[in-house]
C-alpha cells in the first residue's frame, strides 16, 4: 500500500490524463490530431506556468491567492508602457512590478507574521483596486501588433507559449530538485522550526518563494495580454483556483515539504483537457468552473487520505 501511495504521488496524474484522453478520443475523432493536442497543451500553459510558482509556495508551507490579480496588474502595465518604452522594456518593467507584489507578500508574511491566506487574500483585493485605478477603470487596447507574437506566434511549428512553458519548467525543475534553494524550500515546508535551528534563513526563503510565484503570474499575464492585445485590469478572476488545483492534483502535498513539478505540468494539461472536453459537449462556462472545483475537492480528499494513512504508518514505527 505504501509503495502504491508513493507511486500515486509521482504518477497519479497520468491515470487522469489517460482516462481523459480515452474520453476525448471517443467524443471527438479529431482529438488525436497534432493541432488539437498542441491547442490543449497551449491552453494549459497558463495553469502550468503559475502552477510552477504555486508548487514552490505550497511546498514551503504556504500558498498565494493573489496570482490572478497580479496577472491583471501585469496586463495593465504592459498596455501603458508598450507605447512609451517599446515591447522588451515594457515586459521587463511589468515583470518587475509583478515580482514586487510577491516581495510585499513575503515581507508581510515573514516580518509581520500574518497568515499567508489573509495576506494574499487582502493583496488580491488591493492589487485589483490598483489595477483598476491605474487603468482608469477601463480596458486599454494595445496598438502594437508585434506584441501578439508572444501569445499567438509559432517557432518551428510549436506555439510560443508552449516553448515559454517548457523553458520555465526546465528552470523550475532544476531549481526544485538540483539546487540548495529547492532543498531549503522543502526543508522549510517539512519542519520550519527545524529549518531555523539548522541555520536556514527561513524568512528569506519564504520571501524568495513569493517573489517567484508573482513572477510566474506575471509571465502568464504577459502571454494572455499578448493574445488579446488588451490591458485587462480584472484579468482571469478565479484563476488562483486553477493554479492551486493543478498543483495539488499534480502531487504536491498541501501539508508542505514535497513538491512535484512534473505533476504540476501534466495536471495543467489535464485541466485543459477537461475544459476542451466540456466545450465539445457545449457545456456552459459556469458548469466548467464547477467541474474544476470538483476536481480540486477530489484532489484534496485524496491528498488528505494519503497523508493520514502515511502518518498512521509512521506512528507504528514503520519507515515510509
Amino acid at each position: 500500500m505504501i509503495k502504491f501511495l508513493k507511486l500515486y504521488e509521482r504518477f497519479g496524474i497520468f491515470i487522469f490524463i489517460i482516462l481523459g484522453s480515452i474520453f476525448l478520443a471517443i467524443a471527438s475523432p479529431n482529438f488525436l490530431q497534432t493541432n488539437t493536442i498542441l491547442n490543449i497543451i497551449a491552453q494549459g500553459t497558463y495553469g502550468a506556468i503559475v502552477g510552477f510558482g504555486m508548487t514552490f509556495a505550497i511546498t514551503s508551507g504556504g500558498f498565494d491567492l493573489s496570482v490572478a490579480a497580479v496577472m491583471g496588474l501585469t496586463s495593465v502595465f504592459l498596455s501603458l508602457l508598450i507605447p512609451v518604452l517599446g515591447i522588451p522594456l515594457a515586459i521587463i518593467i511589468s515583470l518587475l512590478v509583478a515580482s514586487s507584489v510577491g516581495l510585499v507578500n513575503g515581507l508581510i508574511i515573514t516580518k509581520l507574521n500574518v497568515n499567508p491566506l489573509i495576506t494574499t487574500l487582502a493583496m488580491m483585493t488591493i492589487i485589483r483596486g490598483v489595477s483598476l485605478l491605474v487603468a482608469g477603470g477601463r480596458q486599454i487596447v494595445i496598438s502594437e501588433k508585434m506584441f501578439s507574437i508572444i501569445g499567438t506566434g509559432f517557432l518551428a511549428g510549436i506555439p510560443i507559449p508552449i516553448i515559454i512553458m517548457v523553458v520555465l519548467f526546465i528552470f523550475m525543475f532544476f531549481t526544485m530538485y538540483h539546487s540548495p534553494f529547492g532543498r531549503h524550500v522543502s526543508a522549510v515546508g517539512s519542519n520550519e522550526s527545524a529549518a531555523r535551528i539548522s541555520g536556514l534563513n527561513v524568512d528569506l526563503i519564504k520571501i524568495m518563494v513569493f517573489v517567484l510565484v508573482a513572477f510566474t503570474a506575471g509571465v502568464a499575464g504577459v502571454i494572455r495580454t499578448s493574445q488579446t492585445l488588451i490591458g485587462i485590469p480584472t484579468m482571469s478572476p478565479g484563476f488562483e483556483l486553477v493554479a492551486i488545483t493543478v498543483t495539488i492534483l499534480g502531487g504536491t502535498s498541501l501539508a508542505g515539504g514535497r513538491g512535484n513539478i512534473w505533476g504540476t505540468l501534466f495536471a495543467a494539461i489535464f485541466i485543459s483537457m477537461i475544459y476542451y472536453g466540456l466545450n465539445l459537449l457545449n457545456v456552459q462556462i459556469f458548469f466548467q468552473m464547477l467541474s474544476v472545483g470538483t476536481v480540486l475537492i477530489i484532489a484534496l480528499f485524496i491528498d488528505g487520505a494519503r497523508n493520514r494513512y502515511l502518518e498512521s504508518v509512521r506512528a507504528k514505527g514503520i519507515k515510509v
